[in-house]
């Protein structure tokens, strides 16, 4: 048995205005970096390994007047979703999905891909954060580009940096 683990880091982007945002309000909002841990995984057991995880995301107002901020978070659906050892050419692939049934791969909004969005109520000159937001990984059996000799002594650990971007609008408009 070759057990991997499997760990996902985020990286967070700063948030990023959409179409109808005044820039006098400045408003802006920025997710946490979470990390998604799959633990052990054989890849000869032929299973799937289902995996959760949370990120938050923090809005920030500078002006006295209430505003609400919509906002929208976003994965790029590229590179591959692929782990990958320290060193070597090993890679294990996996998703990520915004629903627990792992049926709606979580993405740009683009191509079959899902958001993960919320809505932040600031009043005042005040940072807001939302309630955490889940998200939901899977790694199926077949098409693993795992050797049987790994790189370095079991258990490997393999990983892949994401970032999630944020996109805000307020309402009313400014």
């Amino acid at each position: 048995m070759r057990a991997l683990t499997l760990v996902v880091a985020f990286l967070a982007a700063c948030g990023v205005p959409q179409a109808g945002f005044a820039a006098a309000e400045d408003v802006t909002c920025t997710p946490s970096a979470p990390t998604i841990n799959f633990g052990p995984y054989d890849v000869l057991s032929g299973s799937v390994l289902d995996a959760a995880g949370s990120f938050t995301v923090t809005c920030t107002h500078n002006k006295s007047t209430t505003i609400t901020a919509t906002y929208t978070a976003k994965l790029a659906i590229a590179p591959a979703r692929q782990m990958a050892p320290p060193a070597g050419a090993d890679r294990v692939s996996y998703n990520l999905y915004v629903d627990a049934a792992r049926t709606q791969p979580w993405g740009d909004g683009t191509a079959a891909t899902f958001t993960i969005g919320g809505t932040v109520t600031m009043n005042g000159a005040v940072s807001v954060t939302d309630a955490p937001k889940n998200f939901y990984g899977r790694i199926s059996p077949g098409g693993q580009d795992v050797s049987a000799a790994s790189p370095g002594p079991a258990p490997t650990t393999y990983s892949q940096s994401l970032t999630i971007t944020v996109s805000c609008t307020p309402t009313p408009p400014c």
